[in-house]
């Protein structure tokens, strides 16, 4: 009897712990769901229990439609983890060695009999990144065009392309595509019904739609690629409940021996990588975490382990604007107790808004600054497009590392900003050098090719957002909109051929001659363009 109550006690005591974890961790997303700056799907899970499952935001903006534990996210790079286990277990069936060149599986690759399954697994084999590629032959043509960034087995460098050779290597030992061999050796065994590939053509209704800005109807998709890009480095789609069933399954040796699952998150000429695995440190701790995150137009995917604890932590998001990062390091501080200042999320007003946005530069970075939908969004040469986090009203962070200081003259205008590296304690100031932001057209189709400057598009000021050219040349070819010159910011289009995304297709001039030209960014959430044949 008094076995049965100090055990009913500690029951109780436990459920007591994780039901105020639970709670923290949902005020915590619903604060940044309520700031436009969460949508996605969260698990964590303690000792086989689920300690937290909860979903926010929309899989389909314009529809108000909402994310469900049940959504499926593409989870891009985290597709690694199941294409280096199919690799490991055919190894164990005796069908390959991880010693085996490259070159006895793909006889034609150029220096392909010093580079091994091993360097591939591991980002060891100096072979280069490539572009979006359809099949096999297309992917070794882009490579036999290409040198080695190093000789194999001297450095780490992530390429994507190490896992597309992955791919095409696993069906040719098991005579099946690729797709097919994950779900035979992991999806089926482990019931994973809502998890596979060819996520463009999925039809079912808990499939979420990935935003570059999610603003209700104004909510602009992130690039779609036409291929099942990225293939056997990042095509996969899944569920938060999918992936804890694969993670129970994979770190407790039930799809491979724990001994090989251990080489594995053992790191390999790299001190936080090794086959497939992330290996790191949670901050101001010494509790490891493996895994591997994944990130795409419009989806981020966070898979973490803790393995001495037993504890796994899964994120997944719709949406390019959350600072995951940030709301995963706050969600592993709740999980182990560690400090944490409970998240609050200033009130700016629009005008004040409005005095920020502009471009910065300095010797070293130019910044971007957007305001879209009320919140502040930050680009440029140092950061990816990410919103930043209102503390006051001239100081925002990015996450725990960085915050913006935005320094004003005595009449309240915005004139720089100031970024400070809270762990370097390093300090740059970047000059305000415009209220607006110059947008261009580059490419075949323009004087200026591919690596010329800029065609600046005109601008009126009653409504500087609205970008145009009239009977403007253009000839055959192709072209996209471009900001200030930079790479980091262009716009072209989606897969649908017909809508803009950042980082997307060319868009195509097929006739030679005057063009009028407009590039519209009045609503900047959802740029719209046309380009069509002047009348005169």
């Amino acid at each position: 009897m008094k076995y049965s109550l100090i055990t009913l006690l500690l029951i109780f005591t436990c459920n007591t712990i994780f039901a105020q974890k639970s709670k923290q961790i949902d005020e915590l997303l619903t604060t940044y769901e309520k700031a436009n700056q969460f949508s996605g799907s969260v698990l964590v899970a303690k000792k086989g229990k689920i300690i937290f499952e909860k979903s926010y935001g929309y899989r389909n903006a314009p529809k108000r439609e909402k994310n469900t534990n049940n959504s499926r996210y593409r989870i891009f790079s985290t597709t690694k983890i199941f294409t280096a286990t199919v690799i490991l277990k055919l190894e164990e069936q005796g069908k390959l060695s991880l010693d085996d060149k490259l070159s006895k599986y793909f006889p034609s690759f150029p220096k392909g009999d010093s580079i091994t399954i091993k360097n591939m697994l591991s980002h060891t084999s100096g072979i280069p990144e490539v572009g979006e590629t359809g099949t096999e032959v297309d992917l070794l043509k882009q490579l036999a065009e290409k040198p080695l960034d190093f000789s194999p087995n001297t450095k780490w460098s992530y390429s994507n392309t190490n896992y597309y050779l992955l791919g095409y290597l696993i069906k040719k030992v098991t005579g099946i595509e690729y797709d097919k061999a994950i779900e035979e050796f992991i999806l089926k065994p482990l019931q994973m019904t809502n998890s596979g590939f060819h996520f463009n053509d999925l039809k079912n209704e808990n499939k979420t739609f990935g935003y570059e800005f999610m603003s209700g109807e104004n909510s602009n998709e992130a690039l779609r690629f036409k291929t099942d890009q990225p293939f056997a480095a990042g095509a996969m789609y899944s569920t938060v409940e999918d992936l804890y069933k694969f993670s129970e399954a994979f770190y407790k040796g039930k799809i491979l021996n724990k001994d090989v699952v251990k080489t594995m998150y053992t790191p390999y000429l790299n001190d936080h990588y090794g086959f497939a695995q992330d290996v790191y440190k949670i901050p101001n701790s010494s509790k490891i975490m493996v895994g591997h995150s994944g990130v795409g137009p419009g989806y981020r995917c966070i898979f973490n382990r803790d393995l001495d604890q037993d504890i796994a932590i899964i994120v997944l998001v719709n949406t390019e604007m959350t600072p995951v990062d940030k709301i995963t390091e706050d969600i592993t501080n709740i999980v182990y107790n560690m400090p944490y200042t409970k998240t609050e999320i200033g009130k700016v007003n629009k005008t004040d808004l409005q005095k920020m946005e502009g471009i910065y530069s300095s010797s070293e970075a130019t910044y971007y600054v957007n305001i879209i939908d009320g919140m502040v969004v930050i680009n440029g040469n140092i950061f990816q497009r990410l919103p930043l986090i209102p503390v006051t009203k001239t100081i925002f962070k990015l996450d725990y590392n960085f915050a913006f200081n935005f320094t004003t003259d005595p009449t309240g205008e915005v004139k720089s900003i100031t970024v400070n590296n809270l762990i370097s304690k390093e300090i740059k100031k970047a000059k305000k050098i415009a209220d607006t932001f110059p947008w261009g057209i580059i490419g075949t189709a323009t004087p200026s090719g591919w690596d010329g400057k800029d065609i600046v598009l005109q601008t009126e000021k009653s409504n500087p957002n609205y970008y145009f050219l009239k009977n403007y040349k253009l000839k055959v070819g192709e072209l996209r909109f471009r900001l200030n010159n930079d790479w980091g910011s262009s716009l072209a289009l989606n897969n649908d051929d017909k809508n803009l995304c950042y980082d997307g297709y060319n868009i195509k001039i097929t006739e030679d001659g005057f063009y009028d030209i407009v590039l519209d960014m009045t609503t900047k959430s959802k740029p719209k363009y046309s380009i069509q044949l002047s009348d005169n």
